[in-house]
């Protein structure tokens, strides 16, 4: 059921901008508007601006736009009528009872089986039955009862449907079970059985507090894989979620630790360390490192393993966060593995010492390259060289750059001009190595295509005549009489712009209001970036009746050479023009 244009306007105007802006990422004064990092795209600096005036964002680097409800939905991942509800519920404005539709009920159903699940398996973990689940998290990992409450801990049991008959038993049906990765469907198609068994499990958090995915740890049986978590949901995505999030955010620390496990975390918790958090069985993205940077953390100290697959993600980690923006340190332990152990033999302590050692992403990158090489050789400092230089031209920051030249020259032995100069080189080689590759894009035709609208590279001068006509439609309504006097769609060449001019004209007529809040009930998140920046691009040139003419004459005229190109006829234009070149062949 569509939501009525007055509940969407009340809920807007009940969510300031700035306010549900600046509870996701910090928000800095320009003017009198706000800019920020962009939550939506990895940058150093801000280039994402909030508009108090018409209450609305626009990044400068990614084309990310629209009013709040397209914020939240871009930022939440969520849909149209899940971002009204979210406002609606911020603003305790109550959703009409029919204001729901398939993909929010979906979504609330299977945070209600997950929920149900946590408390399934937390119940489990304190009887008989999870015994060894228990044992092992005390005794073994060495954890209180109060740091297994607050982290929701619990144990799947050694069986192929306990968890299956319980949840039956609140009205689940299989099929949603299995759509939430609770239950695993036999190879025959026939019966379902549990998806977790016989392990430790650690519920997935939100930052709001809901219980999104799982991941349990074996503690027996002949399962080969150490951790399982949840598979991809409408909820959960490996890709974006980071564990104990929700803990890190209320620390209320300018730093984070990034962890390579849940135990390490909890561990870290226990011991007074409140802003740790890890990946779920993937490396780092973009997308964590933005989460964190949009929850204003400073910097990211990064404590992977010690052991050679641990350097080499340290080394990712540190270059993802940094096209962020975020600094990193690198905590360094030596006499163990990971933080859980180190911990557990040396003390809080000695983990504090280390912290406040540990080195900056740089040094510890160049101290990396250097281990193993002697540079007394000549040999060993070219190596040095060559490697040392390949990454300080990764490096943007030209102050940087300068800094660890001067240490490189110095260890190697030689000038600082001569290190300089070997950068420069390898930089002026990355910019011409890219030009080729955008040359050779551009001949083969390979160019990036608007993934929305894939017909605009074949007809620019019509997208253009297109996007000022649609433009004018929602910023003057009562041209719509004019306008369809002289166009139809037919003369949209490009089929999202054709069915876009279809639903404004359609709402128009039927004395709907057409804007970007309106226009988001029937169109995804990424096409409401694409229409608020057609209308800002428009809003930068005057809406005279001149300019309408010049768009419609284009767009017609366009036209009639397309259709009598398809029939096989030919202009005045284009006859003058083969009879030139028919001249120019008997000469």
């Amino acid at each position: 059921m569509r939501l009525s244009d007055d509940f969407i306007m009340r809920v807007k105007d009940a969510n300031d901008i700035y306010e549900v802006v600046s509870s996701y990422v910090p928000l800095k004064r320009s003017g009198s508007d706000y800019v920020c990092n962009c939550p939506f795209h990895s940058e150093k600096t801000p280039s994402c601006h909030i508009y108090m005036s018409t209450q609305s964002f626009y990044c400068f680097g990614c084309s990310a736009a629209g009013d709040v409800i397209n914020f939240v939905r871009m930022y939440e991942n969520l849909d149209y009528i899940e971002s009204v509800k979210l406002l609606a519920q911020r603003a305790g404005i109550p959703m009409p009872e029919d204001g729901g539709d398939e993909g929010a009920r979906w979504r609330t159903r299977i945070l209600e089986m997950n929920r149900e699940a946590g408390r399934f398996f937390h119940q489990t973990l304190f009887s008989p039955e999870g015994a060894e689940g228990l044992n092992y998290l005390q005794n073994t990992r060495g954890l209180t009862n109060h740091t297994i409450k607050t982290y929701g801990l619990g144990y799947a049991p050694e069986s192929w449907d306990t968890l299956k008959n319980h949840m039956n038993s609140l009205g689940f049906s299989d099929e949603e079970l299995e759509r939430a990765s609770l239950l695993s469907k036999s190879q025959n198609g026939k019966s379902y059985y549990d998806y977790f068994r016989y392990r430790v499990m650690f519920p997935f958090f939100d930052v709001r507090g809901n219980i999104v995915g799982f991941g349990g740890r074996v503690i027996g049986g002949d399962d080969p894989r150490k951790y399982l978590n949840t598979k991809l949901t409408p909820v959960y995505n490996k890709s974006s979620f980071l564990y104990s999030l929700n803990q890190a955010k209320n620390a209320k620390q300018s730093k984070i630790i990034l962890c390579e496990g849940n135990l390490d975390v909890i561990t870290l918790f226990q011991a007074g360390f409140k802003n740790a958090v890890a990946t779920c069985g993937t490396a780092i993205t973009d997308s964590h490192a933005r989460a964190i940077a949009n929850l204003g953390f400073k910097e990211v100290l990064i404590c992977y393993d010690s052991d050679a697959p641990g350097q080499k993600a340290t080394a990712k980690a540190m270059g993802i966060l940094s096209a962020v923006g975020l600094p990193t340190r690198v905590i360094k332990m030596s006499g163990a593995k990971d933080s859980d152990e180190f911990i557990n033999k040396f003390g809080k302590e000695a983990f504090a010492l280390l912290i406040d050692k540990a080195e900056s992403g740089m040094d510890y990158e160049l101290e990396r390259i250097k281990a193993g090489i002697d540079l007394n050789t000549v040999q060993g400092k070219a190596q040095f060289l060559q490697s040392a230089v390949n990454f300080i031209a990764g490096v943007s920051s030209v102050t940087q750059r300068a800094v660890y030249i001067s240490a490189v020259a110095k260890d190697a032995g030689i000038a600082i001009k001569n290190v300089e100069a070997a950068v420069d080189e390898e930089i002026t080689r990355r910019k011409r190595r890219n030009a080729r590759d955008e040359q050779r894009q551009l001949v083969s035709g390979r160019t990036k295509r608007d993934k929305l609208n894939p017909d605009a590279a074949k007809y620019p001068a019509e997208v253009i005549a297109e996007r000022g006509i649609l433009a004018f439609l929602i910023h003057s309504p009562d041209y719509l009489g004019r306008i369809c006097e002289k166009i139809s769609p037919d003369d949209f060449p490009t089929e999202f712009n054709r069915r876009l001019y279809l639903e404004i004209v359609s709402a128009i007529g039927s004395g709907q209001e057409v804007n970007v809040s309106t226009l988001g009930k029937d169109h995804t998140s990424e096409e409401i970036s694409a229409i608020y920046k057609l209308i800002k691009d428009n809003n930068e040139l005057p809406y005279s009746q001149d300019r309408l003419n010049d768009y419609i004459r284009t767009l017609t005229d366009l036209s009639e050479k397309r259709k009598r190109k398809s029939a096989g006829m030919m202009d005045n234009d284009e006859l003058l023009k083969l009879a030139g070149q028919l001249r120019s062949s008997k000469t």
